[in-house]
């Protein structure tokens, strides 16, 4: 009877953490990842969210986290694109005037 009650045991066994990282229980909404990569968050929300990810090291919020920095990325890259160009535009419109006299 030993064997067969740890047999059961072992089938119902689970951990807490496991059922909320499998149901992403205790996940934050990719808004709340996104503020506390802005630093947007207060003290303790924002210790909730480092504890999240790296103590729990949830893979879902990291796989966001990663996504959010790369679309910041991509957003900075634009932008400094966009201040090349005006750059270059000025200079060029100033040369031409310096040129010109």
């Amino acid at each position: 009877m030993s064997d067969a009650h740890d047999k059961r045991e072992q089938e119902l066994f689970f951990t807490v953490a496991s059922v909320w990282r499998e149901e992403r229980v205790s996940c934050p909404h990719p808004d709340i990842l996104k503020a506390y990569l802005a630093a947007g968050l207060d003290a303790e929300a924002s210790e909730f969210v480092k504890f999240h990810l790296e103590e729990s090291e949830c893979p879902y919020c990291n796989a966001v986290l990663e996504d959010l920095r790369a679309n910041e990325d991509d957003a900075r890259n634009e932008e400094l694109e966009g201040v090349r160009s005006r750059l270059l535009r000025s200079t060029v419109t100033a040369l031409r005037r310096v040129s010109g006299e």
